[in-house]
């Protein structure tokens, strides 16, 4: 390492000394000078200085295969003795790779046969685990360095012909989803799969949920008009998508419903300091949602409705089910139906793992025979409308993995699949003037970024117009 400092400093006095002791030209008198024969022998001083350092550097890599282990990982590199137990106490303990997967990658540096870095990068994660070494099996540094990253904003119009997904796919995929610009590898084919589900499933399952059916609405000739995130890592050349800002659905036989973006301070239930909120709404204020999902599971099916006189498949006799089973594989993310507080969370008898959520105007919900908890929440903790609450389990009193979903109003049981569920409070007062003003402007901006003059909804005489 002291080697590779002391070539680069000399690499660089050397380049300093070409600039600053040549004798300046003349303007009047003297021959121009050559900068092709002075960037040559640049490059040959490159060349010769990459040479050296490659002849006292060495990367090993190694990769996890299935069946694959962090100790094979590590000896697979030449890591071994007291440095193996070292980088195990590091990695897992300290820096908490605790598990390996099919993919992750490991790179162990060597300078002169002695090592002086080694590299994990998990496959799933943005960056990579850094341990330092200085000529002894004891490291003297070790932290996480996540990847560069920025976010920028897009605008995209989509025209449907078969459906949202291919329209997405055809022309909302950013040219720069890959390093190459093409889907060439195994790995580009499932980022490009994400990139459209990803877009697609905020369109269809969160914003405009309410107001289209996708299966039955959708018709060759809509447009989509999407102002939307993306996150673009600059190291490895690639671009994910983050989420959409706004949003216009266009029908082809006429009409159209908008998502528009406001950020405001959650409802009463949210702790003091909560940060500001997005939420979407309509050209008038009114919210995009109703207060509560319909169910907690999308993809759920019923396995035991709502019923006050049920034979308990465990207990062996009848009794009231106060609640919907929804039956969905082991793991299934399960999701609040609606924003609230945490009030319980953990075993209560017969549901098993629970998750109760109290909400505004009275109502609570409750989830049980979670396998496992979402990270990061507990007892207090506010949750959105959709935020991941725990997974699908059989905990407590089940025959087999479903949860168990059931509504309180004003600490009654109500039957979730019979109740009209209230819609989501609108802009009022202050927050809807601030929102008027700001949509003229948000709809300029997005215009430019389109360019070309954006659909708007009008109320008066026709559907839609231009501005």
């Amino acid at each position: 390492m002291r080697s590779r400092v002391v070539l680069i400093a000399i690499f660089l006095l050397a380049l300093g000394a070409t600039f600053l002791l040549k004798k300046p030209h003349s303007l009047r008198s003297g021959d121009a000078w050559s900068f092709r024969d002075h960037f040559s022998r640049l490059e040959h001083l490159t060349d010769s200085l990459n040479s050296v350092l490659a002849d006292t550097l060495e990367i090993r890599t190694a990769y996890v295969e299935e069946g694959g282990t962090l100790g094979a990982l590590l000896y697979s590199t030449g890591i071994e003795g007291n440095t193996y137990l070292n980088c195990c106490g590091v990695l897992i303990d300290s820096l908490g790779w605790t598990s390996v997967h099919v993919g992750d990658t490991l790179e162990a540096f060597y300078s002169r046969d002695s090592l002086v870095k080694v590299r994990a990068r998990p496959r799933n994660r943005r960056g990579y685990y850094s341990i330092e070494f200085d000529g002894t099996s004891e490291p003297v540094d070790w932290y996480w360095v996540s990847e560069d990253q920025y976010t920028r904003l897009r605008s995209v119009i989509l025209v449907v012909n078969t459906s949202v997904w291919a329209s997405i796919a055809s022309s909302g995929v950013p040219s720069d989803l890959t390093p190459s610009g093409l889907i060439v590898t195994e790995r580009d084919s499932v980022r490009e799969i994400a990139y459209i589900k990803g877009l697609e499933n905020e369109l269809s399952n969160r914003l405009f949920v309410y107001d289209i059916d996708f299966y039955y609405d959708v018709q060759p000739g809509d447009s989509v008009w999407v102002l939307f995130e993306e996150t673009r890592y600059p190291g490895s050349s690639e671009t994910v998508f983050k989420r959409i800002i706004a949003a216009k659905y266009n029908f082809a036989l006429g009409g159209m419903t908008e998502a528009i973006p406001f950020f405001h301070q959650p409802d009463s239930l949210a702790p003091d300091g909560t940060a500001l909120i997005l939420d979407y709404y309509h050209r008038d204020g009114a919210s995009l949602r109703t207060m509560f999902l319909k169910m907690p599971v999308p993809f759920g099916r019923i396995s035991s409705p709502y019923s006050d006189s049920r034979m308990h498949p465990v207990l062996g006799y009848s009794r009231a089910h106060r609640g919907i089973d929804y039956a969905a594989p082991m793991g299934t993310e399960i999701y609040a139906v609606g924003d609230g507080v945490i009030t319980v969370r953990g075993v209560r008898g017969g549901y098993g793992n629970m998750v109760r959520v109290r909400h505004a105007n009275g109502y609570e919900t409750g989830y049980g025979h979670m396998s496992s908890y979402a990270q990061n929440q507990e007892i207090g903790s506010y949750v959105r409308q959709g935020d991941v609450i725990g997974y699908i389990g059989s905990t407590g009193l089940s025959t087999g993995p479903h949860v168990h979903f059931e509504m309180k109003r004003n600490g009654s049981y109500v039957n979730p699949a019979t109740e009209i569920l209230p819609p989501a409070n609108p802009l009022l007062e202050e927050d809807l003037d601030s929102f008027m003003l700001q949509l003229p402007i948000l709809e300029s901006t997005w215009s430019r970024m389109a360019g070309t003059d954006i659909p708007v909804f009008r109320n008066e005489g026709t559907d839609s117009d231009s501005t």
